[in-house]
């Protein structure tokens, strides 16, 4: 039976394809500015996650609710758009040993609201379907632990591997045509293996599911293939039904695997999976293989993975390319982001999506070839005559040994240092087709002590990109570099090179403004406005045009972890004349949800 999809930010980023437009609203660039806060609500924890937002309602999770004994637990509550109100609610406690590797017990991602049901991911590794009008239970399957009832026989506790972390569910699901897709898995945890799953809509029983690491190298798994060292019951083989199978095998060793780890794992689906009509298929990101490396990595990692929707069969594999990675030194380079879908006026079908490493990528939905990418970081070019130079910016993607909190480093130190980029892009783009551009949000990671947020004096927080060449598409300007940077840059500018920074020149401030902020999040399109929202923690509103700011709200305050401090919002959903945000932040019960209304 197929689903009907209703109105409204019914799932993450909006749509099946994850677009990030929106229509059926009024709002635009001329009044935008009269967004006033209609509620401001403290619903006993952080918001760690984009709400769901549809018919007059809000759909919102907490990452760890205060109603559950010691923070312990989760609630998810349905909230009257107009009235402010929390009409239900549906709350699960959990063993504090069953939380995340992160500390959150509660969930992170958007539920998808649609037929009549309330589906969400939660970090206990449960997948729930509440009743969308009374929010009580309909059915909940355990991706993490085998629920044969619900037709998983999976394990995805590491065999109880001791000191390791544990499978949780980040992925928001997408439910298209009867299906419930959703991704899982543990990226850091060498012993546990990546999935995509394929549930009923109806009753949440498996339907088929996909393994992310191939049981032999260079060769794709089929669909419904478990590993043995994650099939339930235990056994050689174990006694699963049809239509899964147990692989003769676990996959291979690559390279020297980690203290415990006794073949090759990871490549997490950390994020929502997008879905073509007409192609019938779902596009999935991926994470890094375990043991990890520099691109190109192995497995299915770090990158772009296409199945048929209604089968789950094996159809084609994208990764981010060596050359995208702002250093050769870059490790650990997750997909955080979800694919976005799109079809470009020339008829060709397009999934984008950027990589931790800095590299943003335009790939053909059919083909799965690349059609553009380009870096999100900036470089400095220094020219001599007729000849140019890209150089490095030392303090952008930093690699250091050292302890020190923000160590000065050299282009050559990082290079040879291998660390984990926290300055690409954990974002979602979402597409302008009226104006052929795409948007997406660049940095990540805001409390490391090395690299908190993004260079802001270098990098904007968000990137506007026309769509065909990924060129931006707002105004910028070429300027000479300042001398702090030409000091750091000593020695790698030749003798007369003239070296300058190109930046958008109509968004600043807030860009290149706030020390480190950066836009973990996805941004929204809505007419000729874009939002964007960061870990300052703001929200943001642009012409989508040239950039002109429009409007800001500050939702709160960090909570001043390291140098970067550490607060989050995640992205706007927006109903008809409607803008909500939640996020993590200082103070209070650790969290805020806004709702804004245009005002006359």
């Amino acid at each position: 039976m197929a689903t009907t999809n209703p109105t409204g930010w019914w799932m993450y980023h909006g749509d099946p394809q994850h677009s990030g437009v929106v229509s059926g609203s009024a709002i635009n660039s001329k009044n935008v500015g009269t967004l006033k806060v209609l509620h401001d609500l403290h619903l006993g924890g952080p918001v760690l996650s984009v709400p769901a937002v549809t018919g007059g309602y809000v759909y919102v999770g907490l990452a760890n609710s205060a109603a559950s004994p010691g923070n312990n637990g989760g609630l998810l509550c349905k909230i009257n758009l107009e009235t402010g109100k929390t009409e239900a609610s549906f709350r699960w406690d959990i063993n504090p040993d069953e939380r995340d590797s992160h500390g959150f017990t509660g969930m992170g991602c958007t539920p998808a609201v649609v037929g009549g049901k309330v589906i969400f991911s939660a970090f206990n590794g449960v997948i729930y379907c509440l009743d969308e009008k009374t929010m009580t239970l309909r059915w909940a399957t355990n991706l993490r632990y085998p629920d044969p009832a619900q037709n998983q026989w999976v394990d995805n506790f590491s065999n109880g591997t001791p000191n390791t972390a544990i499978a949780e569910g980040w992925s928001s699901p997408l439910v298209v045509n009867g299906k419930v897709y959703v991704g899982f898995g543990e990226g850091e945890n060498p012993t546990l293996f990546g999935w995509v799953y394929c549930l009923d809509e109806n009753n949440g029983k498996v339907v088929w599911i996909y393994c992310t690491v191939p049981v032999q190298t260079g060769v794709p798994n089929p669909p419904n293939l478990i590993p043995p060292a994650a099939a339930f019951p235990a056994g050689s083989p174990p006694d699963v039904p049809p239509p899964f199978s147990v692989a003769q095998q676990n996959p291979p060793l690559v390279g020297t695997p980690l203290a415990g780890a006794t073949w090759s794992g990871g490549c997490s689906v950390w994020s929502g999976i997008a879905y073509d009509a007409d192609l019938k298929r779902i596009y999935a990101t991926t994470g890094n293989p375990q043991p990890d490396s520099n691109l190109p990595s192995a497995l299915l990692s770090n990158g772009l993975l296409c199945l048929d929707a209604d089968t789950g069969q094996y159809i084609g594999f994208f990764q981010a390319t060596p050359q995208s990675s702002y250093r050769p030194s870059d490790i650990d380079v997750d997909v955080g982001g979800s694919p976005t879908v799109f079809t470009r006026s020339d008829g060709v079908k397009v999934v984008s999506f950027g990589c931790k490493n800095g590299g943003f990528f335009l790939v053909d939905a059919k083909t799965m070839k690349l059609i553009a990418w380009r870096t999100l970081l900036p470089y400095v070019v220094a020219s001599h005559g007729v000849a140019t130079l890209q150089l490095q910016i030392p303090s952008i993607d930093p690699h250091s040994s050292s302890s020190e909190i923000t160590p000065h480093v050299s282009n050559a130190t990082s290079n040879a240092t291998p660390a984990e980029n926290w300055m690409g892009t954990y974002s979602t783009a979402a597409v302008d087709p009226a104006g052929k551009r795409i948007f997406i949000g660049v940095g990540g990671k805001n409390y490391d002590t090395v690299s908190a947020g993004i260079d802001s004096d270098t990098t904007p927080f968000m990137r506007a990109l026309d769509w065909n060449t990924l060129n931006d598409v707002w105004p910028t300007k070429a300027s000479p570099i300042s001398a702090d940077l030409a000091a750091m840059l000593d020695g790698e500018i030749p003798a007369g090179a003239t070296a300058t920074l190109t930046k958008y020149t109509t968004c600043q401030p807030p860009m290149y403004t706030n020390p480190g902020e950066a836009a973990l999040s996805s941004p929204a399109v809505v007419n000729d406005v874009v939002f964007c929202a960061t870990s300052n923690v703001s929200l943001y509103a642009f012409n989508t045009a040239d950039g002109t700011p429009l409007w800001q709200d500050d939702l709160g305050s960090q909570t001043g972890g390291f140098t970067g401090g550490y607060g989050y919002c995640l992205g706007p959903a927006i109903y008809q004349n409607y803008v909500v945000a939640g996020a993590l932040i200082a103070g209070l019960d650790g969290g805020v949800l806004r709702i804004y209304k245009l005002g006359s």
